[in-house]
């Protein structure tokens, strides 16, 4: 019931509530007529206090949006508050919608993957080569900037028998020599990564493990940068992502679009980071979270991880530290040996939206 409606209701029943209180206090009633207007006075209290109990509840109730099923979830800015603690699963339909939401406005812009800036990013193993020129003496600085940008905005839904939704995305990832003063302070590394991809949400749950989203994505990876330190590829890479209780698994493995040998910059990167990526993260501490992604190519016996962990910090600001070891970092040190350590901020949790995003 609306606040106006129910106002509307209240006020008859508090002009009758005066009426019938005037009339009681009339000597010339009979002793029946006083109990029936007695018991008249009860009842009106009594709906007065049920009024005044659902105008309590609606507005308790306005900043709360609505669920499939009939459900209610909060408003955006309590959703991941009140989320904590709580298995991962049970808030997979509440975030769904919220994102909903927002992208039902033709101009929304939501988060793709996680979006993180490390100031202090140390390498012990810098690829020196590919930040110098050709008889260049230009030193690399251990220390850098590290910080990723990742989006996506809804183009279609229900694409496909009521399910399968298109997006396009974007993220780019950027190492940037900041302190490197002697060098005026390049960026080093830019990888831009393009992709449309169709999502089809699911709730198929196997051995307690519940399937919450797939993905098929037509992506687009280079560096931007002209021969020799060029490096692009193009795949077709599959998602799919699980869930169970506070633990989350994302299995991703693609297919590398055939180029023309004279085009191809980097034709044995598959040499190095393998056909696809698995992430496996953790919620912990109600709100803290670890994710550790594994790439690589066990024939070649080469391997790349990163270690992620995140808490809160104040506001929608996240701490985080990222640790890298291993081939893959980035399209120009692919085939290099990374050892790296970073601690910066991060904004949006791994589990932010009904997807789970690596």
């Amino acid at each position: 019931m609306t606040r106006p409606a129910a106002l509307f209701l209240l006020a008859p029943t508090l002009v009758a509530l005066s009426v019938t209180g005037q009339a009681i206090a009339q000597p010339q009633l009979s002793e029946a007529e006083r109990r029936a207007m007695e018991s008249r006075v009860d009842a009106l209290k009594a709906e007065l206090d049920s009024l005044q109990r659902q105008l309590a509840t609606d507005g308790a109730s306005s900043d709360r949006v609505a669920l499939p099923g009939g459900a209610d979830a909060p408003a955006s800015e309590e959703i991941v508050a009140e989320a904590a603690g709580e298995p991962i699963e049970d808030t997979v339909e509440e975030r769904r919608a919220l994102e909903k939401e927002s992208e039902s406005n033709p101009l929304a812009i939501t988060t793709h993957r996680r979006n993180y800036l490390l100031p202090i990013s140390y390498n012990s193993s810098p690829n020196d080569s590919s930040f110098r020129g050709d008889g260049d003496d230009t030193e690399m600085d251990n220390t850098e900037v590290k910080f990723q940008f990742s989006a996506k905005f809804n183009i279609a839904d229900d694409l496909i028998f009521g399910n399968g939704d298109l997006y396009f995305a974007y993220t780019q990832k950027s190492w940037w020599q900041a302190y490197n003063g002697d060098e005026s302070s390049p960026f080093r590394e830019t990888n831009y990564e393009p992709e449309v991809f169709l999502d089809f949400q699911n709730d198929t749950t196997i051995w307690g493990w519940t399937n919450i989203n797939n993905r098929i994505s037509l992506n687009h990876q280079s560096n931007g940068r002209s021969s020799p330190l060029s490096r692009s590829w193009n795949r077709v890479i599959a998602t799919s992502a699980w869930v169970n209780d506070d633990w989350a698994l994302a299995v991703s493995p693609h297919w590398r679009i055939p180029e023309d040998d004279n085009d191809d910059d980097n034709p044995d990167i598959d040499d190095y980071v393998g056909y696809g990526d698995i992430t496996v993260a953790h919620q912990m501490f109600d709100t803290h979270e670890a994710s550790l992604m594994l790439r690589g190519n066990p024939s070649k016996e080469n391997y790349g991880s990163q270690l992620d962990y995140s808490w809160p910090l104040f506001g929608k600001v996240r701490g985080h530290v990222q640790y890298y070891y291993g081939y893959g970092e980035s399209l120009i040190d692919y085939d290099e040996r990374t050892n790296r350590l970073g601690i910066g901020f991060s904004i949006n949790p791994l589990f932010s939206t009904g997807t789970f995003n690596p």
